[in-house]
């Protein structure tokens, strides 16, 4: 219950005491001088008039006239002489209804105990009879009854000026309570964010001790964190370039190699530092060094130059000469191995001696294996090396897949699609470790000029040609309709691009729908990649913002590598974390995975965050996942029960 509520019903009572206080004790003295003022009223009367009927004829008539003539002016309820043996010999009581208005109730409560004014009437020296006079009391009643009437009305108007003057009052002493009540909830939901402590004083200490809680909380969470991340530093990248090392940088092409979406199109790209131990020779140490790391700088400035021909980029340092690039989901191999080429050459060009960088580069899908693909590349990059150039040019294997062939035909066909809802989806469940169902993730497909296929068929050009806001409000307002034709049944995650979460306009069509959609959005979940809360926390801090109040739960996809840089991770509202099935590949053998996802897992439950393994492929993992601390797990070897 609300303190405004209190305090009204506190006026409430506090008025209802003090009128039934003032009206009792006011009653009780109007009463008592009612009863006084007719009782004296009464006799006075009753000796008047006996004394008039003491002095006349005692003839039946004009006594009778005489005692009629009194009753009728002067508000009797009884006019009455009796004879010595209490005989009536003329009697007037008044027979009609009460004129008050006063309630019977009130009558009742405030009952009028008056004696009747009693006279002796005299015949000469004999008794000629007792006379009785009694006041009607219904003018008292109306008194007592106006008077009662208008004191319960100004202690309504009391009470309501108290009240409402206490509102205000209150409003203005309390106004800090609701940064406390924030903070509270906040902490509550495992976001320790700090508050503004305010001026009053209990308030003021409240929100100081729940700062100091908070600023501990996380303290502790920063340090877990920056533990936690050079841990899975020191074991998956090279010390010196930052790179991933070779054996996660096969992890992650292993993963892509994997991968059940056989539509989806990537590429790998090889670059040598040729002739390493000479170079080290005339160089020196380090020299070599700052080319080893130079190559490393030139390979991420092409990412941050190209962002859009992909949709995430891994590379990685093989051995002491060899790099490699591994693009996901990739559009224009050609555009990136050219950028890449240049900042390559240029890098060349600082040295005296020229370095010889040479790279080769390919597509491939999930139907190659790793060993014919990279002995695929070893050869290309042979052929590089035999030139002479600097950085000689990349010779591209042929892309396996057949595409549409221009921009202008994706976007024609990507147009058709979703003018005619050709949207579809399949659905592949995530499971907690208990064996009940947590969601259904959902999977994109496209009917294109009438065949069906898999995301990595259209996903690169629709992120070329900026249509992927348009695909995931497509998707979304198509698992709607399903939801509500009970077509298929929630709850269901939904992965959305980074593109759409900084579109403003997919971002409130998103809203609408969900809107539109009334309690089904409750059974819909959104899923980010990591990279992008990395990369664009502003856009995802309102995002959430936006959606959680609309009852969706918010999630992380393909955790892990970057999950400790992500800074205020406790104020962003996430609701769980899928990790990323690199760290899941071979899990049974990798101790330092099992070592991060454990740490991974304590992190995520100080927060409230449900951990969940992606890709799982041996359903003998399950055992050593909950071990781990994990929740819940998905991929081929999960099935629903």
């Amino acid at each position: 219950m609300s303190l405004i509520r209190q305090l009204w019903i506190a006026v409430v009572l506090m008025m209802s005491i003090a009128f039934i206080s003032s009206f009792s004790i006011s009653t009780y003295k109007a009463k008592a001088y009612f009863e006084e003022q007719l009782l004296l009223k009464n006799i006075d009367n009753a000796g008047s008039l006996a004394l008039t009927l003491s002095q006349i004829e005692k003839d039946p008539v004009m006594l009778e006239l005489l005692i009629a003539a009194q009753f009728d002016t002067g508000h009797y309820q009884r006019i009455e002489l009796l004879d010595p043996e209490g005989q009536p010999l003329q009697q007037k009581i008044y027979q009609g209804e009460d004129p008050s208005g006063v309630p019977q109730w009130f009558q009742r409560i405030a009952a009028l105990d008056i004696e009747p004014g009693v006279a002796q009437v005299q015949d000469g020296w004999f008794q000629y009879g007792t006379l009785y006079v009694e006041s009607h009391t219904r003018f008292a009643y109306q008194a007592l009854w106006t008077t009662t009437r208008d004191l319960l009305l100004w202690f309504l108007l009391v009470a309501l000026a108290a009240g409402s003057l206490g509102t205000l009052i209150l409003k203005l002493i309390t106004r800090p309570l609701d940064d406390v009540v924030q903070q509270a909830e906040a902490i509550g939901g495992r976001r320790f964010i700090l508050s503004r402590e305010p001026r009053t004083l209990e308030f003021g200490r409240v929100v100081k001790a729940m700062n100091i809680l908070s600023d501990r909380i996380r303290l502790m969470l920063d340090s877990e964190r920056k533990r936690l991340e050079e841990m899975r530093y020191k074991n998956q990248h090279d010390a010196l370039t930052g790179l991933a090392n070779r054996e996660y940088f096969f992890t992650q092409l292993d993963t892509r190699l994997d991968s059940d979406d056989q539509d989806s199109q990537h590429a790998l790209v090889l670059i040598r530092v040729r002739h390493l131990a000479t170079l080290n020779q005339q160089l020196g140490h380090r020299q070599t060094d700052a080319l080893l790391t130079g190559v490393a700088e030139a390979i991420q400035a092409t990412l941050q130059e190209l962002p859009d021909k992909f949709t995430q980029a891994d590379a990685g340092r093989l051995n002491g000469s060899d790099f490699a690039l591994l693009l996901t989901d990739a559009s224009d191999l050609a555009a990136v191995s050219e950028g890449l080429l240049h900042n390559l050459v240029a890098l060349s060009a600082k040295y005296e001696q020229g370095p010889q960088l040479p790279l080769a580069a390919s597509y491939f899908s999930p139907a190659d294996n790793r060993a014919s693909l990279m002995m695929k590349l070893d050869t290309l990059l042979a052929q590089a090396e035999q030139r002479e150039m600097t950085c000689s040019e990349i010779t591209l294997a042929t892309q396996s897949t057949l595409r549409f062939h221009n921009a202008d035909e994706w976007r024609m066909v990507l147009t058709e699609a979703l003018m005619r809802e050709r949207v579809r989806a399949e659905h592949y469940p995530v499971v907690a470790l208990d064996g009940s169902l947590i969601h259904r993730e959902v999977m994109m497909r496209m009917e294109l000029q009438g065949q069906l296929h898999t995301a990595g068929f259209f996903i690169p050009w629709a992120r070329r040609l900026g249509m992927l806001p348009e695909l995931d409000v497509a998707m979304v307002a198509y698992q709607l309709k399903q939801l509500r034709d009970r077509s298929i049944t929630g709850p269901l995650a939904i992965n959305l691009s980074a593109e759409t979460l900084a579109d403003l306009i997919a971002v409130n069509r998103l809203q609408s729908e969900l809107q539109q959609a009334g309690n089904l959005a409750e059974q819909l979940s959104f899923e980010v990649s990591e990279r992008c809360v990395v990369q664009h926390p502003q856009v995802f801090r309102e995002f959430c913002r936006q959606i959680k109040p609309l009852g969706c739960q918010v999630g992380l996809e393909r955790a892990g590598a970057d999950f400790a840089r992500i800074t205020n991770l406790q104020e962003l509202g996430l609701d769980y974390i899928k990790v990323d099935h690199a760290f899941v590949a071979g899990l049974a053998g990798n101790i330092s995975n099992q070592n991060f996802l454990r740490g991974l897992a304590t992190l995520g439950h100080s927060i409230g965050l449900q951990v969940i393994a992606d890709g799982v492929r041996e359903a003998e993992l399950r055992d050593l996942l909950e071990s781990l601390g994990l929740d819940a797990w998905t991929g081929p070897a999960v099935t629903e029960t």
